[in-house]
């Protein structure tokens, strides 16, 4: 005889599925929100050509040198001499154009139509995650250095290869939230030099600083090795080539070029302040340092002195709090409806030497940049936004151009599949570098 067992009524069981989605990856994009607010806007074309001469996009213009030096004479007739005046100098920028793409199949579609038959509308709930991993791409490239690096492979890396699926190879050690999920990132072994080819990210691990890749790591003139360069597809890899970041702008030394000006030309007058901690971590005493040196770039009056915020990673504004604890002091007026003997506190500073300080797990380890968004252009070719296929429309059919119904190759129409792209074309620029400051090599506590 058949005993009715859970086993038998199975066929008329109802399978429960939790109404909330849990978001395993996260996100950020505080510093192109914080731009997208405070900088200066600027409409801004492509680069053009007339008459044979090519003209930048973009400049923004800057009185680089002063005039009419002090001179004493005796007033009894002496040669006053000719004089001298202000020089001029621009920068000159290009937009580039960036890019996500999410695909999504017709059936995954009908499937998650309306409240009966999915917890969610696909539709409706992958655009809202797909810009935000689109924002998430450009914070990468705003911290980056002009040449289209999110980050590059340390030398205590740890890079494995040799394993299969999602974990077929992996880098420990990297900034993670650079990168998202299913990126394809093109691997250079120097600035400018020739790509070892594409990789594919399975899954970013910020919490433990890893990448995890789906695909082998490519090895085009030799492995993937630490000092690479973890670079955003379809650039060239070269210098000044991409969107040109806070490091690109934020530099000491008269070296190089910043927005197609020669350092060198202009000693000096192009450099930001800085202040290389060489290991050791931020001090109070950092504010003053910093102070004095803006004083030295601004002027003893300058309004600017008391502009501008911090910028840097969680850990640093964490490494800034543990002063407090060393002092061992909890105020009575700050312990109002907390235990008096609990000295931790939930967050961190929101401030540095009466700065705000706004952490980002994007920002460069190592350093804090001292921010004035009044000397920061933000140029838009197009601001961020869906991509119009033509005729309005930002949604279309996925084309298939190899086969047939049937099978057969050649003449195919489309898969049963839809795409939208979301874009933004633009670029970033730092005005007056000389009014900034950043601190270099400082060191953390453990976390």
């Amino acid at each position: 005889m058949a005993v009715l067992n859970e086993a038998a009524v199975e066929s008329i069981e109802l399978e429960q599925v939790g109404k909330e989605i849990a978001l395993l990856w996260p996100t950020f994009q505080g510093l192109y929100n914080r731009f997208e607010k405070s900088a200066k806007k600027v409409n801004i074309a492509n680069v053009t050509q007339a008459a044979g001469t090519t003209r930048s996009a973009w400049r923004e213009t800057m009185i680089i040198q002063g005039g009419s030096g002090i001179a004493v004479g005796s007033g009894d007739g002496n040669a006053l001499g000719s004089g001298t005046g202000s020089q001029t100098a621009a920068f000159a920028m290009a937009p580039i154009w960036a890019f996500n793409v999410t695909q999504y199949t017709r059936l995954a579609e009908l499937a998650t139509s309306g409240s009966e038959r999915g917890v969610e509308s696909l539709t409706k709930t992958e655009v809202k995650r797909a810009i935000k991993q689109f924002h998430n791409g450009i914070e990468g490239l705003f911290n980056g250095d002009g040449s289209g690096a999110f980050d590059q492979i340390p030398a205590n890396a740890v890079i494995t290869t040799g394993g299969s699926g999602p974990t077929t190879s992996s880098i420990s050690g990297v900034n993670a939230a650079l990168f998202v999920d299913q990126q394809v990132v093109a691997i250079f072994p120097s600035i400018g030099g020739t790509t070892r080819g594409n990789a594919t990210i399975s899954f970013r691990d910020v919490v433990n600083q890893t990448l995890y890749f789906s695909t082998a790591l490519p090895s085009t003139g030799g492995a993937t090795a630490a000092g690479d360069y973890i670079m955003v597809a379809g650039g060239s890899g070269a210098a000044g080539s991409s969107v040109l970041g806070i490091p690109y702008w934020n530099t000491a030394g008269n070296a190089g070029t910043k927005g197609g000006l020669s350092l060198s030309t202009y000693p000096g007058r192009l450099s930001t302040p800085v202040i290389n901690l060489g290991g050791a971590q931020i001090t109070p005493s950092v504010a003053q340092r910093a102070f004095v040196l803006l004083t030295r770039a601004l002027g003893d009056e300058s309004e600017e002195l008391e502009k501008g915020f911090w910028y840097g990673r969680p850990e640093q504004v964490a490494t800034i709090a543990t002063q407090w604890y060393e002092t061992l002091i909890t105020q009575n007026k700050e312990s109002g409806g907390i235990d008096a003997t609990d000295r931790a506190r939930a967050g961190v500073p929101k401030s540095f030497g009466e700065r705000p300080f706004e952490y980002s797990n994007t920002a460069k380890n190592g350093r804090v940049d001292l921010l004035s968004p009044e000397n920061w252009s933000l140029g838009e070719l197009c601001p961020v936004g869906m991509y119009d296929f033509g005729g309005g429309n930002t949604v279309m059919p996925v084309p298939d151009t190899g086969t047939n119904v049937g099978g057969t190759s050649g003449g195919g129409t489309y898969l049963t599949a839809k795409m939208f792209c979301f874009e933004w074309g633009g670029q970033l620029c730092n005005r007056a570098p000389l009014h900034g400051l950043f601190i270099s090599n400082a060191g953390t506590i453990t976390i």
